[in-house]
């Protein structure tokens, strides 16, 4: 299956935020959401906070919150997407707090105890420039002993799972076909999607950056954060080379 572009080429994130929830629908939220929670619970002794960047329309916002219970904000660069999130949060009657941010570019009036970026958000940036300031944005906004869990994809995910992003759905008013093609020579992964909202036809093309193990240590060990741990594929194994997610804990030290 193949893509040709059709209709208003929109920013990523944009048209497909009506039918976010459809396209994502395979995903396992509270599975997610409890693995993080685990994960927080263990390498912080108190945490009461959470700030979640590139939150989407806030699945696993509604579905970690409550296991804290967390003083909660989740953020994320996309309007379309954030107000989806808001909405979603109100019905369920959830104490969360969103706001429109880049999560490279952001402050925070009180520092927090935890931060989460997960899916994929870290892939988004595809220079390592623009990690090293995700990273220094992040420092600054935890606590003293505060962490930073973040997870990435690898080449080896894009290698071993590109038949899994060729596409096509529909959910009330919305439809997409989506088409995915991974170039090993410059480690991108280019996902573009074709989408019908109401009567309007939109294209978004979305770009990843494949980091490897040891490109994302590297950029840590630039920064004052400590690195608690790397974990493999949702497991405590540590993080290989040939892991196709990595998930990364890092701490700010005391002091």
């Amino acid at each position: 299956m193949r893509v040709r572009r059709r209709g208003k080429t929109t920013l990523p994130y944009t048209a497909l935020a009506a039918g976010y929830d459809a396209v994502m629908a395979h995903v396992d939220y509270d599975a997610w959401a409890l693995y993080a929670h685990i994960l927080i619970q263990e390498h912080h002794t108190d945490p009461q906070s959470v700030l979640e960047l590139g939150c989407g329309t806030g699945s696993l916002a509604l579905a970690l919150q409550p296991r804290g219970p967390y003083r909660y904000r989740a953020t994320d660069g996309s309007a379309e997407m954030i107000e989806i999130a808001r909405r979603k949060a109100e019905l369920e009657g959830f104490p969360l707090t969103f706001d429109v941010a880049d999560f490279t570019d952001f402050q925070v009036d009180d520092p927090v105890d935890a931060i989460v970026l997960l899916y994929d958000g870290l892939n988004y940036l595809l220079e390592e420039e623009q990690v090293s300031r995700l990273l220094r944005c992040a420092y600054e906004a935890l606590r003293p002993d505060g962490v930073f869990l973040f997870d990435q994809t690898t080449p080896i995910n894009s290698l071993n799972n590109a038949d899994f992003f060729e596409d096509e759905g529909r959910a009330r008013n919305f439809t997409y076909v989506r088409h995915s093609h991974y170039d090993e020579a410059t480690r991108r992964h280019t996902t573009m999607f074709n989408l019908t909202v109401g009567s309007e036809k939109f294209y978004e093309q979305h770009v990843q950056r494949a980091y490897t193990l040891g490109e994302v240590r590297a950029l840590i060990q630039a920064t004052p954060f400590v690195e608690a741990a790397a974990y493999s594929d949702f497991t405590r194994n540590p993080a290989t080379d040939a892991s196709e997610r990595i998930h990364w804990i890092v701490r700010r030290p005391a002091g």
